[in-house]
């Protein structure tokens, strides 16, 4: 999942000692958590929808206190209906529900995800482990025996259909691995990314418990660039309406990968 490129009460030991590119792209990070309309930290609703979400009072529980409105799914649209008049709702974009909210649907028919914004609350900056070389790792990706895809959580909390990359094969923190990766579709455009989410000794004594996600970088061939600095975590560390996503089977390094984002627990 991209997002604008993350300034702030950034680590100093992390920040010197972490390269250019990698201190921005952290400190862009931390200021889209801070002030971005979709930061997670701005989400106060994230479920399912089927036929009708109904906001205000005697509306949605967590939605009572927002401006009086229905979300449907008609045949060929969704429409949101207002004191304002009746509008379409285009997929994968935010659309404006009174002066502070903003409402998203993303996912097909059959399989939306309705997600609603407010104001910013109390963002935490996430921490980060010191820049560590060792763990910036070539490896080889070995194709599947045969295609597949499923269902599957982004970092983002939003279900997508992965389509399975192969394995990613590589030596980690003085352990050979091997790591399954699938191809992540980014909602609403063209674009994918080679993904692996995992887990390692570090999770629940240093990192989030449920694991991190990391993006593979082409390097040529078949050879892709893990870099475990830039291991992210999923939007369930920030904010506990976003479900986390389940454990990929096989995933689990057992050494400790101390690089990348840190868990700033509750």
């Amino acid at each position: 999942m991209r997002f604008p490129a993350l300034i702030l009460l950034l680590p100093t030991v992390a920040v010197a000692q972490a390269p250019p590119e990698l201190a921005a792209e952290r400190a862009d990070f931390a200021r889209w958590l801070q002030t971005a309309p979709g930061s997670p930290f701005a989400a106060i609703y994230h479920q399912p929808f089927a036929d009708d979400l109904v906001f205000g009072p005697g509306g949605e529980p967590g939605l009572e206190g927002l401006p009086s409105a229905t979300l449907s799914q008609g045949l060929l649209r969704l429409s949101l209906e207002s004191a304002d008049g009746s509008r379409g709702v285009p997929r994968n974009r935010d659309v404006s529900l009174g002066a502070e909210w903003r409402l998203r649907v993303t996912g097909d028919r059959g399989r939306s995800v309705v997600t609603v914004f407010g104001p910013v609350r109390e963002p935490k900056i996430p921490g980060w482990y010191a820049y560590d070389s060792t763990v910036v790792v070539e490896g080889t990706l070995e194709p599947p025996p045969k295609r597949a895809s499923r269902r599957m959580l982004g970092l983002d909390g939003v279900e997508v259909e992965g389509s399975h990359a192969g394995t990613w094969v590589g030596h980690v923190a003085d352990q050979d691995v091997r790591l399954t990766v699938y191809r992540m579709p980014e909602p609403g455009t063209a674009e994918a990314d080679l993904m692996i989410f995992f887990r390692d000794a570090t999770n629940g004594r240093g990192t989030y418990p449920a694991g991190r996600f990391l993006a593979l970088r082409p390097q040529g061939g078949n050879r892709y660039r893990a870099d475990f600095n830039r291991a992210r975590n999923p939007f369930c560390a920030y904010n506990g309406i976003f479900p986390c996503p389940a454990q990929w089977p096989g995933n689990a390094i057992d050494s400790a990968v101390e690089a990348g984002e840190r868990y700033l627990s509750p």
